[in-house]
């Protein structure tokens, strides 16, 4: 009984992992754009792109989420600091969206943009 209950546990810390790995992965598999040689080697510099500045944006969240905790600590919760860090959050992540949304457009013809949108909202920067 012990060791079911011990193989139960393993199994959720699993899952749980594998959830959190699932939520900050961004589906890339980009074969139903039938993209042409050149324009695979520009959408890996795309990405290459794309992930350091989610990387960025990733430790800027960090800082951003201890400063909330801090504010909410205090005897008197600044509700104009809050909504500046979240104004300063939500800039960026929509400022990377963009550049990113921007770079693939250009790469992209119309029949290619067309079947990307259908995966649209898996490039969302959350």
């Amino acid at each position: 009984m012990k060791l079911l209950i011990v193989f139960l546990f393993c199994i959720s810390l699993f899952a749980s992992d594998y959830e959190e790995h699932s939520e900050r992965h961004i589906n890339k598999e980009l074969s139903h754009l039938y993209l042409t040689k050149e324009q695979n080697r520009q959408m890996k510099s795309i990405l290459k792109s794309f992930r350091k500045e989610l990387k960025a944006y990733r430790e800027l969240k960090k800082e951003i989420e201890e400063k909330r905790k801090d504010i909410f600590l205090k005897e008197v919760l600044d509700t104009k600091e809050l909504n500046k860090l979240n104004h300063i959050l939500d800039t960026k992540a929509h400022q990377i969206e963009n550049r990113l949304l921007e770079k693939i457009h250009i790469l992209l013809n119309r029949q290619q943009r067309k079947r990307f949108i259908h995966y649209f909202d898996d490039w969302e920067v959350e």
